[in-house]
């Protein structure tokens, strides 16, 4: 009752702008928009430029914001938009976080969270839309994740799309485990970000295009200032050890995982704001292999088991 009450006021607010006002107004043509898919924003927010890249192919050495624009595109044509055609093309994004919250998946289908929308314009027009779950996964307006349209795990679609073919990287892709977790702190040691990049997971790169996102960003395009990987002076591995007692999460996504505790001895730029001290510090890694024919990838990084 309450949110059939705050959609009436919303359309009835609405209705009496269009009757007052002529002129193109983006947050109220937002709001009518997102109310076709059963939306509302909370708030007006403003709207950022933002260029859509003219190659969305992506490599094993950098942030995969191919991958980001070639998932949301298909997302939005699940609504009748195409956002290739504007490729090379600098247009407006906005991002509202919205009144209705959406339940998890799996184990957390009991539970809602926070869902936000993305709207692209060309001028007054539309060209694209999804939404983000938990201001992370994207999902279409009408609800549908990438598994939903294609009824197969999210990581088929990537390797579909060649995505897992274009990270390769002769330099880390025969790398054992261990040998992984060396490279990861040689590249810090070294600052060379291509190197890092090149030991993480496919999985893991899309997450980090969404944690931490700054305002008015549709996605990172680079490691975070105060993240591990660039806040660090110098790493020093002191012992590497698997936990053969590990037991793997049920992931679609990953066809194989490793843990390993890895003690280094680090010295920080900044102890300002972040949980880890200069001095000597305990990890987990999870090492995964995103399909049988993949090679070892870093698939996460904790403090705890």
């Amino acid at each position: 009752m309450k949110k059939f009450l705050l959609l009436f006021c919303v359309v009835l607010t609405i209705f009496m702008t269009d009757c007052s006002s002529g002129q193109f107004n983006a947050y109220r043509e937002d709001t009518k928009f997102l109310l076709k898919y059963g939306f509302s924003p909370e708030k007006e927010s403003s709207y950022f430029d933002v260029t859509i890249p003219s190659d969305w192919s992506i490599q094993g050495t950098s942030m995969p914001v191919g991958l980001y624009w070639t998932e949301v595109n298909f997302l939005s044509r699940d609504i009748g938009y195409n956002i290739e055609k504007y490729k090379g093309k600098t247009v407006k994004a906005v991002i509202y976080r919205l009144n209705e919250k959406l339940p998890g998946l799996g184990e957390s289908s009991k539970y809602t969270y926070p869902v936000n929308a993305v709207i692209l314009r060309d001028g007054e027009n539309i060209i694209g839309a999804w939404l983000e779950f938990n201001a992370s996964t994207p999902l279409s307006l009408k609800k549908n994740y990438i598994e939903t349209l294609t009824e197969r795990p999210w990581i088929d679609w990537v390797t579909a799309h060649g995505f897992l073919k274009q990270m390769s990287t002769p330099a880390t892709d025969s790398l054992t485990p261990e040998e992984l977790i060396y490279a990861f702190f040689n590249g810090i040691n070294k600052g060379d970000k291509s190197l890092i990049y090149s030991t993480l997971s496919i999985d893991m790169l899309h997450d980090m295009l969404y944690i931490n996102r700054p305002a008015n960003v549709l996605y990172n395009s680079d490691f975070e200032e105060l993240s591990l990987e660039l806040n660090t002076k110098s790493a020093t591995i002191l012992s590497i050890e698997e936990n053969t007692n590990y037991v793997p999460i049920k992931n679609e996504n990953i066809y194989k995982s490793r843990e390993f505790m890895v003690i280094v001895n680090m010295t920080l730029k900044s102890e300002d704001n972040i949980s880890i001290k200069s001095g000597k510090n305990t990890f987990f890694f999870i090492i995964s292999k995103s399909t049988k024919d993949s090679p070892w990838k870093i698939e996460s990084i904790g403090t705890g088991p």
